[in-house]
């Protein structure tokens, strides 16, 4: 049971890069493929645990209906995603373990859009996501091996984004450079380009966790329903999105090897005001179901007592999203229990 201690750690995490025009918020409230690796259905022994997460995409591309890639949009960037996690020791709760969580995640983003006659337009941007706080997560033990755990997390409307936090952009042009006056002009096209560091709404997602843990194997899954309130800037509302990842791995002494998977399903279109020839019409607003899809290699060690993951997922399938391969790198460090330090 000791090679499952670290595994066994719950990080209910958020962020991934998506199109404000195409899908969704800005951001999902979950980081794509995140939990992969991880024990869905269990919760660490008690204690107190730190987490962070390391999230890398390289050069995403913005994706239409048809899974084909739209020229003139790319976007990269890394998210860092600390996290406390606290399993209390209490008495069960309904028969479950009781643990909850609090996360504030950072991100670099970086935006390359390509204008008329090739005119390069790239930005950067540091910046916080919204906070996240998860109050319970339950976890039962059942016959046979099994795990099953549930969870409710909330996404704050707490982001610290503004325009004056994009860095300064560069301007590239490859093309003909039209002039105007004596003068070169990009025709009014700005020389400034970024992406908010988080969503001007609410986050609520139910969570359930199944596992199967039995002599060193893992086999997990992991369903999150997010539900999203208006955005304060649009006043258009995100289309729930259902989130799966799932785990297959094996722990041998300190090694951890296998390959995990994770699907994003946009289930509803946005809904919101909108404009259909010339007039405000409140209701759903089309090519806004985001989907994506990816999967790759698990690998990890634990140090004893702290612990490493990496994943890497390939891009299987994306549509009215952005896409694309990415990294993961986690780091588990146990902190102890809070009620012993002052002992």
């Amino acid at each position: 049971m000791k090679k499952f201690i670290l595994a066994l750690c719950v990080c209910l995490t958020v962020l991934t890069l998506v199109s404000s025009a195409f899908a969704e918020e800005l951001w999902d409230w979950h980081l794509r493929g995140s939990d992969e690796g991880l024990a869905a259905g269990a919760i660490a022994p008690p204690g107190l645990y730190f987490i962070n997460d390391s999230f890398w995409t390289g050069d995403w591309n913005l994706y239409g209906s048809n899974g084909n890639a739209v020229s003139g949009a790319k976007g990269s960037g890394y998210v860092d995603v600390p996290i406390l996690l606290w399993n209390p020791g209490i008495a069960p709760i309904l028969g479950a373990t009781y643990a909850c969580a609090i996360s504030q995640p950072f991100m670099f983003t970086n935006v390359r859009l390509i204008a008329v006659d090739n005119l390069a337009i790239t930005g950067s941007q540091w910046g916080a996501y919204n906070t996240v706080l998860v109050p319970f997560i339950l976890s039962w033990q059942l016959p046979w091996n099994f795990y099953v755990s549930t969870s409710f997390s909330i996404g704050f409307d707490d982001g610290t984004t503004s325009p004056a936090n994009s860095l300064a952009a560069t301007t590239k042009i490859d093309g003909p450079v039209y002039t105007f006056l004596g003068q070169k002009t990009t025709y009014g096209i700005p020389n400034n380009a970024y992406l908010w560091s988080s969503n001007n709404n609410y986050q609520f997602t139910p969570d359930i966790g199944l596992s199967w843990l039995y002599n060193g194997w893992n086999v997990s899954a992991e369903f999150m329903y997010t539900f999203y309130t208006n955005d304060s800037d649009c006043d258009i509302a995100s289309g729930p999105e259902l989130s799966i990842d799932y785990t297959l791995t094996y722990t041998w002494e300190r090694w951890t090897l296998g390959v995990g998977a994770e699907t994003q399903n946009q289930t509803y279109p946005d809904k919101g005001n909108m404009l259909v020839d010339g007039k405000a019409v409140y209701g759903y607003v089309p090519g806004t179901m985001a989907y994506n899809a990816s999967a790759g290699p698990i690998v990890g060690y634990n140090f004893g007592p702290c612990s490493l993951t990496f994943t890497y997922n390939f891009s299987i399938a994306t549509r009215y999203d952005v896409g694309g391969d990415w990294a993961l790198l986690r780091l588990i460090v146990p902190l102890g229990n809070p009620t012993d330090w002052w002992k």
